[in-house]
């Protein structure tokens, strides 16, 4: 079998988000790629609500998590922002729906977390220019974010 491209295997979890979210319903467009904060723009039927989605997908040759750049701790104070990590190691599709800066400020507390662990020989971890979210990691409320499409609020 080919290896997939990274990017690929990005267009792969937009498209899947895109159809979730047309299956109740909702129109769904992707933006031009390489738009730096968001992928989707969704819409309400009747126009009265439009959010913003940046997605993350989690490709089944990937043991670590979700690969996210430094920018994704920085806070965007922006309540239309919603951030969808989208998981295809397993047999189902699972999507994991997070209000930007909600994920933002997860993902600051795990990485800071790893920082403060010892590596296996005692020495202190380096800082590195992107941050890994694990399963692994989650909190119940990671895990109350499963496939629950109502958090962005159609």
């Amino acid at each position: 079998m080919a290896k997939k491209s990274n990017n690929l295997v990005g267009v792969t979890g937009e498209y899947y988000v895109c159809a979730e979210l047309g299956k109740r319903g909702i129109l769904a467009l992707l933006t031009p790629k390489n738009n730096p904060l968001f992928d989707i723009v969704a819409v309400s039927p009747d126009a009265s609500r439009t959010v913003t989605i940046q997605v993350k997908t989690m490709s089944e040759r990937n043991t670590q998590g979700w690969k996210l750049g430094m920018d994704i701790c920085e806070r965007k104070n922006n309540s239309q922002l919603f951030a969808v990590l989208v998981n295809l190691t397993g047999k189902e599709i699972d999507y994991y729906v997070y209000e930007y800066d909600i994920l933002s400020e997860r993902v600051e507390k795990a990485y800071a977390n790893y920082l403060v662990k010892p590596k296996r020989d005692g020495g202190n971890r380096k800082d590195i220019a992107f941050r890994w979210f694990d399963l692994k990691l989650f909190t119940a409320d990671d895990h109350s974010r499963k496939n629950n499409w109502a958090i962005l609020g159609f």
